[in-house]
């Protein structure tokens, strides 16, 4: 049977009517991250947005919340890791076989980055953008991942040692080159502490149940410079020199604020004999504490040395009046007591240079300066690697901080041989003692018996670190400058 016309009409009405009340559905909230779409907007409810959705009230829409901004200078670690070889990493390293035989390696460990291995290798933390040039396969200068290998380029030279044009010496002007596009600004990198496995979506395969820990310590598969800071701040802070004279400071530790406490260290509170009237003691200031020990006598010639002086602490300013000031001792090496001398303190910070290998078979004379070991710090009959030395070759002598000495010992006739001898027959054989062959015609190259690398340096005496030793190290030892 046919409905009328005015009831088709009725029916129209009454459904345009029930979609105005009702309006569009409500957007309900996702569990877990949500999606953003290209405006980058992000539901409520987005963990990654660092708040927590609150249930909207019946009826009403839920308004969209902007995703929480990176700090600047941050990016988002790359995704999509991958296993080579024994790490995990975003990037396709090379093989380090594939790195030229002279050139410098070195495998990226936890807590490396960019901006230190620049400090470490040229001694200049800006000069990080030259690892990350010869190393393009890192995508994000922000990440890097230990286990993959870098290539550390050549030292650079920096503005200052170039002559401007114009003047003697300065290199020729090059041809005008097409300016090259300006890169694109980049920060401080970051390090990529450990990889660790992102959070799979639904629609993905799940990450490796277990990621393999990232090696412990920088290794190679071949032999190659290793760049390793040559000495530290105690090392010189608690050194000692050989002055060529007694010397009388004019600073000197005169009072203490704990009156009946015998022996100082870190912490305590002194005083010292000058102030701003008569000395230099701004806050802050530092002074090395040290103690005349006696006289240093040459183990060979026999003539006297010089007069040496153990550094056992550092005093910083913290306060000046007129004619004292107040201070903390800051650095303490051994027990400190009220009347010792105080002395600029000259911290010279040592260079990162590669380290020259050290070994036995190297036994070419480099023809350079040639000295003596004559003193040992805390007189140490004999020592090893670690330990402190005087050589008596200083900055007169062409020496630096940082260089390097080779120690030997002459190479002199073996003459242990054996003093008891035996003839005698027994059955039908005679037995006697073989005759030793001795060599009174050649001369046998010195014997290389450790390294040491320059600390400070007095006139014509040094302290140095031995930083490797294949055999006791002992005041006495010829030393050569590398």
């Amino acid at each position: 049977m046919g409905r009328s016309t005015k009831s088709i009409l009725a029916s129209a009405a009454a459904l345009l009517l029930a979609s105005g009340l009702v309006g569009p559905a409500p957007v309900v909230g996702q569990d877990g991250p949500a999606k953003a779409d290209g405006a980058g907007i992000a539901v409520s409810g987005d963990p990654a947005a660092g708040d927590t959705a609150e249930k909207p009230a019946a009826g009403t829409e839920r308004s969209p919340r902007r995703q929480r901004a990176l700090q600047p200078g941050s990016t988002l670690p790359p995704k999509h890791l991958k296993r080579v070889g024994d790490h995990w990493t975003p990037y396709d390293p090379p093989d380090p076989e594939s790195f030229p035989p002279d050139a410098s390696l070195h495998i990226i460990v936890p807590g490396d980055t960019l901006w230190d291995l620049a400090d470490l290798a040229f001694g200049n933390p800006y000069l990080w953008p030259q690892i990350w040039n010869e190393n393009r396969y890192i995508l994000d200068s922000h990440w890097i991942y230990p286990g993959d290998p870098l290539l550390l380029p050549a030292r650079p030279t920096v503005v200052s040692e170039v002559v401007p044009q114009g003047q003697a010496g300065a290199p020729p002007t090059a041809e005008a080159a097409p300016p090259e596009p300006s890169p694109e600004p980049v920060q401080e990198p970051l390090t990529a502490e450990a990889p660790a496995a992102e959070t799979p979506a639904a629609e993905t395969p799940a990450a490796p149940a277990e990621i393999p820990k990232a090696p412990t310590e920088a290794h190679a598969p071949r032999t190659v410079p290793k760049i390793v800071p040559l000495a530290d701040d105690s090392d010189i802070r608690c050194s000692g020199y050989i002055a060529q004279h007694d010397e009388k400071p004019d600073y000197f530790i005169a009072n203490q604020e704990e009156e009946g406490k015998v022996g100082l260290t870190e912490g305590d509170i002194i005083y010292l004999n000058r102030g701003r009237d008569n000395g230099h003691v701004e806050p802050g200031t530092q002074y090395s504490i040290v103690v005349r020990e006696g006289d240093v006598t040459h183990p060979v010639t026999h003539n006297r040395v010089g007069i040496y002086y153990s550094r056992i602490g550092t005093v910083t300013v913290l306060a000046a009046q007129d004619r004292t000031a107040i201070g903390e001792i800051s650095m303490a090496c051994d027990m400190i007591l009220t009347g010792y001398d105080l002395v600029p303190l000259r911290v010279i910070k040592q260079p990162a240079r590669k380290t020259p290998p050290f070994s036995r078979l190297n036994i070419a004379s480099s023809g350079k300066a040639t000295g003596y070991i004559v003193h040992v710090k805390d007189a140490i009959g004999r020592v090893g690697a670690g330990h402190i030395v005087d050589v008596d070759l200083g900055y007169d002598d062409g020496l630096a901080p940082g260089d390097y000495l080779t120690v030997f010992i002459p190479n002199q006739p073996y003459d242990k041989y054996r003093k008891v001898g035996y003839d005698y027959q027994w059955g039908n054989e005679r037995y006697q003692t073989p005759a030793l062959r001795v060599d009174h015609h050649n001369a046998y190259p010195n014997k290389v018996v450790g390294q040491l690398v320059i600390l400070t340096t007095e006139k014509h005496t040094a302290t140095a670190k031995v930083l490797n030793s294949a055999r006791e190290i002992f005041v006495g030892n010829q030393v050569e400058v590398e």
